[in-house]
């Protein structure tokens, strides 16, 4: 099966992130509950206890499309529009459904005060020392930093001819930042330092954005090369070191390995409609379900004390929720902030 060419939208992308998607979704409606939270919400009808690494996939994509991005681009700007009209509306909308919502309903230990409501607006709050209205938007704060610096590194022409160089020499301070934060003294000066320069550099994830960055580059050449091989053999030794078990491990290789095939061609299933539904609307479904959804399942179970019915309603209560944001909030103010950049220049 032929390669699309690196200029095509791939479709495919959209259907995994929703798969990625609903994994942490089912997560955090299962065994995220049973491991985080210290009261009774209702009875989880199943475990899924790895759902979570979905948001590793999450950040594949995101190597993989941020790169083809980039190559796109016009100019810094029109990059910089394109992912605040991607990101910044839609995110704005959720945060205020979510914090409203826990407002009125309450979710112990979970509730922030104005302050820190406020400092979610940079979507950077722990900057600031603020605590995120939704615990599932730890991974943005990742994301961000991760474009930041992609623009900074593109701009400067490290993608041109040295992309393999530069993911090498990314992947290598990750690993000499692993190793010092693990087994270095919490209290030295370079303990500290590593610390604060890996918050901003994305080193803690550069791994899983690698492999994807790194699919793309040999996506747009149309070919593989030694460097690519070596890149990915990077990327997976910093994931052994990194993995919290062979489960872990496996999952992402797994993910990889899911990655490559989907933007090669080589698995059109997932060109199904129900798929690229999810695909669509994944990222305000994302942001939308971990706090009020742990509130509908409190909510619904108390009426219908089924663990099983209290999961699938909130479950698709979440989906539609996702989608009216996406058709009233998301798509609109995409057109229209890219439209005014279109017409300013």
């Amino acid at each position: 099966m032929s390669t699309p060419a690196p200029t095509t939208r791939i479709a495919e992308l959209d259907a995994l992130r929703g798969l990625a998607a609903m994994a942490v979704i089912v997560f955090h409606f299962t065994s995220s509950i049973a491991k985080n939270w210290g009261y009774h919400i209702y009875d989880v009808p199943f475990p899924f206890p790895y759902g979570n690494d979905g948001v590793d996939l999450f950040f594949m994509i995101s190597g993989f499309v941020i790169f083809m991005t980039l190559d796109r681009a016009k100019s810094a700007a029109s990059f910089a529009v394109g992912r605040f009209s991607r990101l910044f509306p839609t995110f704005w909308a959720c945060a205020l459904v979510t914090f409203v919502v826990v407002c009125f309903y309450g979710l112990p230990g979970m509730e922030v005060g104005a302050r820190d409501a406020l400092w979610n607006i940079t979507m950077l709050p722990r900057f600031a020392r603020a605590k995120m209205i939704d615990g599932a938007y730890w991974s943005l704060e990742y994301e961000l930093l991760f474009y930041i610096g992609m623009l900074f590194l593109h701009r400067l022409g490290a993608f041109r001819k040295l992309t393999v160089p530069a993911l090498l020499l990314w992947l290598a301070a990750a690993a000499v930042a692993h190793g010092i934060l693990t087994h270095g003294n919490p209290e030295s000066l370079v303990y500290r330092l590593t610390g604060k320069i890996k918050a901003v550099t994305s080193l803690d994830y550069i791994h899983f954005f690698g492999v994807g960055m790194i699919l793309y580059d040999a996506h747009r050449r149309r070919a593989w090369s030694i460097g690519h091989a070596l890149v990915l053999v990077a990327c997976g030794a910093v994931a052994l070191w990194k993995a919290q078990s062979q489960m872990h491990l496996a999952i992402v290789l797994g993910f990889g390995l899911l990655l490559h095939l989907a933007t090669t061609g080589r698995l059109p299933w997932l060109n199904a409609r129900p798929l690229l539904f999810l695909g669509a609307v994944s990222y305000p479904l994302y942001l939308i379900h971990q706090n009020i959804g742990l509130i509908a399942l409190g909510k619904l179970h108390d009426v219908t004390h089924s663990g099983w019915l209290s999961f699938s309603i909130t479950t698709a209560g979440c989906i539609v929720l996702a989608w009216l944001i996406s058709i009233t909030i998301e798509r609109p103010a995409m057109r229209w902030i890219r439209d005014k950049m279109r017409r300013s220049t």
